[in-house]
């Protein structure tokens, strides 16, 4: 299950100025409403797997401080020729960086040569949801960014 836990400066209220603290609603904690030190916020959701999936393809490989084996080689596959050779080295592309998740549950991965780009179809499902996914994942030269063209969810 997606999960992140981070600190979010975003409507936080500021700093008392006496002693004692403030609670949730600004008054001085209670059992339903406990002093909050500092506002942290919780994404448990599908969408945000996806987004760090598309995060990943957007990423240059390398370039993720710490981590050499994050991101994606994909980009130096835009202009190559439409073999099949090509084709099948960016399907394990993108089964490498879905395997780098282990949110991710792929089940095909199809890539088709575009204008301007690669366009990679993912059939996929993010557990524990196991709801089926379908994505259009387009590889835009001109933008240099990955992104999701669309997407659907398949039910059984």
């Amino acid at each position: 299950m997606a999960t992140y836990i981070g600190f979010n400066t975003i409507n936080t209220t500021p700093t008392n100025t006496t002693v004692r603290q403030s609670g949730a609603s600004g008054g001085s904690g209670t059992i339903l409403n406990p002093i909050q030190l500092s506002k942290k916020f919780r994404l448990v959701d599908e969408k945000l797997v996806v987004q760090d999936f598309i995060n990943a393809l957007n990423i240059p490989q390398g370039q993720c401080p710490g981590k050499p084996g994050y991101g994606t080689s994909l980009w130096s596959f835009i202009f190559e020729p439409n073999t099949i050779e090509i084709q099948q080295q960016i399907d394990e592309e993108i089964t490498r960086v879905a395997s780098l998740d282990s949110r991710l549950i792929l089940n095909s991965v199809k890539s088709y040569p575009q204008e301007n780009g690669i366009l990679i179809e993912v059939e996929m499902a993010v557990s524990p949801f196991n709801d089926a996914l379908t994505m259009q994942i387009v590889f835009d030269q001109r933008s240099s960014i990955a992104s999701i063209a669309t997407q659907s969810t398949n039910m059984a």
